[in-house]
């Protein structure tokens, strides 16, 4: 009898021993298959997979499960399919793997059961929801050079080809949205340097936030560091003669003495003074009633003592006259340099091109009437709105009156509209054109782009509003100038915010789920702006918009720096997640940048090309959420 019950309880036990390690081995099996797919759409850069991918799958794969674990048989071919393999499943954006192998029983081949078979399979995709992405570039003048700060003709070494590659790959991860989960993933783009090209998005959503786009000519004028021309109408019955003495003799430089005092009608003594031609002394000067004016004509030394020098005398019946407003028979004057209003409203409606060109208030050097100057065209670029000039390296809050760093404020008066930024017009006290600031790439607001290159941008209505394809807007951008963080961020906040100018269209989706919001601020370099330059703040020197203008670069610097942590914080207190990847040659991100995003984590910095496509590629795959499917 116990002979005849060990069997039962060898089968008992052998099946219990077996089938705990066959459940093992397929926990096992389908934690590895897991690992697998999930490494496998993780390195993928675009919609399907390469063979470095499945490379890199069935890597992931054999760390988890070593061929032999278990006891298992070796991996053989299926159906005359590679097994384990992973490939792409129906659909974009997923990686299907399988697995199937053979475990050698212990117990329970003595009743003939030698092996169990395994088999699993396993999905992952990108989850995507609803999600707006605002990139927010540096396109400074470094941009041109290698990621080691060194210069190269070679364009494909240029840190700016390693960004726009960088967009492709981070658009080609992440997709266009839309699929059986109906997600809407926009794209929106803030170029910057130490300006930001914005106007004609502002124009076109309401010309009214533009200082010249209002409609009347007071809210149409703004106030440039420039120049006004003063224009003469010439009197009446001009008599035109000339008078010389002999200034040899004259008290100090007998030159000096022909130009500076007979010239002028002054006294020039002891050889002449003007009683001596019954005249008052100086010019102009009315006498008799006439109107006289004297001014130097020639100087000739013939000898020691006949030094002849001789003046002009004007002579008219009624006075010329002077003044800033140009009329018919005026001729040029001078210039006066100083703080003046000019009406923009006919530059402002020049960014279309449609509309005709604008004339420059501030003429030819020598004009000849008040239209006798250049047709300037806007491009766009604006001047910040009125600030607080009294910000600090150590303030911790925005103001109230600081309008510019106010995202969501939509224009009521001139104080909180936008300016155009008009070079042309912009001149110091010493006559000489201001030092001026590059325009970058015009920013653009979010949209979606069903393709990289073949698409054009939609907003959630389906309509079209960016024509051209995504690759050749980034392919547009084009490195120079200087680099102010704030105006970036500012911007990228104002096109990304769900609360602000765009609300109508940025606050809803297409499904009525809620939108993720990120901004990535991408920069290659550290803060640099001038006081003494044209900026999107004016001319600090002598307009005072940020600082107090004797400040100095290091300290405008500072202020500066200041109040781009108060804009992160202001975008991070709305929801927005920000991301910062710093391009240079160092692999430490200096702590303002760090301390801009929205954790350490989310901070990476990028010495390579290379390696910038590689830190918006992780950027595109945690926003898409990978997630095991099946």
């Amino acid at each position: 009898m116990a002979a005849a019950a060990l069997f039962p309880i060898v089968g008992i036990i052998g099946g219990g021993i077996d089938i705990g390690r066959g459940y093992m081995a397929q926990a096992r099996l389908q934690q590895a298959c897991d690992a697998g797919v999930l490494a496998g759409r993780r390195s993928m850069s675009g919609a399907t997979m390469s063979s470095a991918d499945a490379t890199e799958a069935r890597k992931f794969f054999d760390f988890n499960f070593p061929e032999g674990s278990f006891d298992t048989d070796p991996f053989l071919p299926v159906d005359g399919k590679a097994n384990p393999r992973f490939v792409d499943g129906p659909g974009d954006k997923t990686v299907n793997g399988f697995a199937e192998t053979t475990i050698n029983t212990s117990l329970m081949k003595i009743f003939g059961y030698d092996k169990m078979h395994l088999k699993v399979d396993c999905s992952s995709r990108l989850d995507i929801g609803n999600v707006d992405v605002m990139m927010v570039l540096d396109v400074t003048g470094s941009m041109n050079w290698k990621p080691d700060g060194s210069s190269t003709s070679n364009e494909s070494l240029k840190k700016i080809t390693g960004l726009k590659n960088a967009v492709e790959d981070f658009y080609n991860i992440l997709g266009s949205g839309g699929g059986a989960q109906g997600s809407q993933i926009r794209y929106g783009f803030m170029p910057y340097n130490a300006m930001i090209n914005v106007g004609e998005t502002l124009y076109d959503a309401d010309p009214s936030w533009l200082v010249g786009g209002v409609g009347t000519a007071e809210e149409d004028e703004w106030n440039y560091q420039t120049r006004r021309a003063h224009w003469k109408v010439p009197g009446t019955g001009l008599r035109r003669t000339y008078e010389q003495i002999n200034v040899a003799g004259a008290d100090g430089n007998d030159r000096d003495a022909c130009e500076f005092k007979f010239g002028q009608n002054k006294s020039t003594p002891p050889v002449w003074s003007p009683g001596n031609s019954g005249y008052g002394s100086g010019t102009p000067l009315t006498q008799n009633g006439y109107y006289y004016e004297f001014s130097f004509y020639s100087y000739d030394r013939k000898s020691k003592n006949n030094k002849v020098c001789k003046r002009k005398v004007e002579r008219y019946d009624s006075p010329p006259v002077k003044t800033t407003t140009w009329q018919p028979g005026a001729v040029f004057d001078f210039w006066e340099y100083d703080e003046f209003d000019h009406d923009v409203s006919k530059y402002v409606k020049s960014i279309k091109s449609s509309n005709p060109s604008a004339l420059r208030p501030t003429l030819y050097n020598t004009p000849t009437s008040n239209t006798n100057g250049p047709n300037d065209r806007w491009d766009g670029c604006i001047e910040e709105r009125d600030s607080y000039a009294d910000i600090t390296a150590t303030t911790n809050a925005i103001p109230a009156n600081a309008y510019d760093l106010d995202i969501d404020l939509i224009p009521e008066s001139k104080a909180t509209r936008w300016r155009p930024y008009w070079t042309g017009v912009e001149y110091l006290r010493n006559g000489s054109s201001a030092s001026d600031s590059s325009c970058p790439t015009a920013g653009r607001r979010l949209a979606e782009y069903a393709s990289y290159d073949s698409n054009p941008g939609l907003n959630s209505a389906g309509s079209t509003i960016y024509p051209g394809t995504l690759k050749s807007y980034i392919s547009s951008l084009s490195p120079n100038g200087n680099t102010n963080h704030t105006i970036g961020m500012i911007w990228g906040a104002r096109f990304l915010s769900p609360t602000g100018l765009f609300a109508t269209e940025n606050s809803k989706s297409k499904n009525g789920f809620n939108i993720s919001r990120h901004l990535i601020f991408m920069t290659d370099g550290d803060l640099n702006v001038f006081p003494n330059r044209y900026n999107v703040y004016g001319y600090n020197q002598l307009d005072g918009r940020l600082a107090p203008t004797g400040t100095g670069q290091s300290d405008y610097e500072k202020i500066q720096a200041q109040r781009f942590q108060l804009m992160c914080n202001a975008v991070k207190a709305q929801g927005t997640t920000i991301w910062v990847i710093q391009f240079t040659n160092s692999s430490t991100v200096q702590t303002h940048l760090k301390n801009c995003a929205t954790s350490e984590s989310h901070a990476a910095a990028a010495t390579s090309n290379t390696a910038l496509q590689d830190a918006f590629g992780d950027i595109a795959k945690t926003i898409g959420g990978l997630r095991l499917s099946k």
